[in-house]
């Protein structure tokens, strides 16, 4: 029964479906170029979100080696994927490794490999089938990136983690040859038109090979005094090539080993126009079943390429939606009944009866009073006559305050700036304050501010006596001096006033 992933490959002659039933690989649909309409309609038949993966076999990838400062964390992050976007502008697809320190031994510096598409025209329409179906793309892998897994597959691991070699495999698509080394991929291309039924026919495949480890020694990328070795993957039942040596153009060579494939090529039939299934093809979407999900491209949609949310995000996001608008309701009506709670216990607010209003003046007096105003010498009645003189009352002067008790000198301070301070009633004061100054002399004593002559020592008191602190007696006026008050007659009313 199908219980696994629903395999789709994509290359130059349109998408191929496979599928695993009990342990055998089979190829359960395929659509030629310009039908991803059919494929999306064919997808939706099938089981709502089936999870799927994506085999990417395309012309269109390039290879390019970069040495970065080494770097760690989000700076090594950030700058990767500047210079990524830098070289693949649809960041989408592509991916970057590194390769190890730099190898001409320059300290400091980290060796990294970015590989992507450069043109994703032919792919793009079928991205958007797939996930316009609602299925759920899982992995997202160039065919390249499967190499070593397939050969570690039909060799063991040793084989795939061995120094640099060359892997050719012949696909419906055309040869691919991949430069790997250290179970890593290190260049990768796709020579179209170059299937097995052409190799048997020509050895024109032979030159792709050395033209793809010339160009390979130019970059740096293989080492041009040390033979390398061509793995080529054959199918065991037919043995079409053969095994010669392949000789670069400076003399370095490297034999051909041919790895048996386990899986036989299965040709198409004379009246059918599609291709045959190739066993390289079967080897690869083998390894596509085992793929790690951090192999190829993230399989989420590239910005331009926005899928739509699936039935269990739409019911979360509206779950999560109506829980806030709940919430929010219930809020507001628990703020509401608060709010009413509160005024109900407040005591209503007596409204402040409005002024009398004032009373209306008449806008004419009366005829009476008119006519009584109009008469020369006789006084409009209600007027009122002026009032008497007001007698003006004796005024005494105040009375003194009784003077303060003499107080105690305890102590004198004299400052540089001849400033004096006296220590008295158990307060330092500032001798102005009391009238008094420094005296004459550099002894410690005082002398009142009106009298200079006088000393006051430490132990004396101040003031000295209650008649220096006496008012000065008042002074009589003369007889006809102005400003003097002169008594009431007596036959006149006096009112004191309060």
């Amino acid at each position: 029964m199908f219980h696994r992933a629903l395999l789709l490959a994509i290359d130059t002659l349109g998408l191929e479906a496979w599928q695993m039933h009990d342990g055998t690989l089979l190829r359960v649909a395929g659509f030629g170029p310009g039908e991803a309409a059919a494929l999306q309609d064919w997808l939706a038949r099938r089981a709502r979100r089936e999870p799927c993966r994506i085999l990417v076999n395309l012309a269109d990838e390039a290879y390019e080696i970069e040495d970065l400062p080494r770097v760690r964390g989000a700076d090594r992050k950030a700058l990767i994927t500047r210079r990524m976007a830098a070289w693949f502008p649809p960041p989408g697809f592509a991916r970057a490794w590194s390769l190890g320190p730099s190898p001409d031994g320059r300290t400091g510096l980290e060796r990294i490999l970015f590989a992507g598409l450069e043109r994703t025209d032919e792919l793009r329409p079928w991205l958007d089938a797939v996930r316009a179906s609602g299925t759920r793309i899982t992995r997202l892998i160039p065919a390249a990136n499967l190499i070593p897994a397939a050969l570690a597959t039909l060799q063991g691991k040793s084989a795939a983690t061995a120094g640099p070699q060359l892997v050719a495999g012949f696909g419906r698509a055309g040869l691919r040859i991949t430069l790997v080394a250290d179970g890593l991929v290190h260049f990768s291309r796709l020579v179209a038109r170059c299937t097995l039924a052409d190799a048997a026919q020509s050895p024109a495949w032979l030159e792709e090979i050395e033209r793809t480890r010339d160009y390979l020694q130019a970059q740096h990328r293989l080492p041009g005094d040390k033979p390398v070795t061509v793995r080529v993957i054959e199918p065991a039942d037919a043995r079409l090539l053969r095994p010669e040596p392949a000789v670069g153009a400076d003399g370095a060579g490297g034999a051909l080993a041919f790895v048996p494939l386990p899986l036989p090529a299965i040709p198409g039939s004379d009246d059918d126009t599609a291709p045959a299934q190739s066993g390289f093809d079967r080897l690869l979407a083998r390894a596509l079943q085992e793929a790690p999900a951090g192999l190829g491209w993230p399989p989420a949609p590239t910005p331009g390429n926005r899928l739509s949310f699936d039935a269990r995000t739409l019911a979360l996001a509206s779950l999560v939606a109506s829980t806030v608008i709940a919430g929010g309701a219930w809020y507001a009506e628990n703020a509401a009944l608060a709010a009413a709670a509160v005024d109900a216990r407040r005591p209503p607010a007596v409204a402040p009866e409005p002024p009398p209003p004032p009373p209306l003046e008449p806008e004419f007096a009366p005829l009476p009073l008119i006519e009584a105003a109009a008469a020369p010498g006789v006084r409009p009645p209600g007027e009122l006559a002026p009032p008497p003189p007001c007698p003006t009352p004796d005024i005494q002067a105040p009375a003194l305050a009784p003077p303060p008790p003499p107080r105690r000198i305890e102590g004198i301070v004299l400052r540089p700036d001849g400033e004096a301070l006296v220590w008295i009633d158990g307060a330092m004061r500032a001798a102005r304050e009391l009238g008094l100054q420094a005296a004459n002399g550099g002894e410690p004593a005082l002398s009142p501010t009106r009298a200079r002559n006088q000393r006051l020592y430490v132990g004396d008191h101040w003031p000295a006596s209650a008649q220096s602190m006496a008012p000065p007696p008042a002074r009589t006026p003369a007889a006809g001096a102005t400003g003097a008050l002169a008594p009431f007659p007596p036959d006149v009313d006096t009112e004191v006033l309060p």
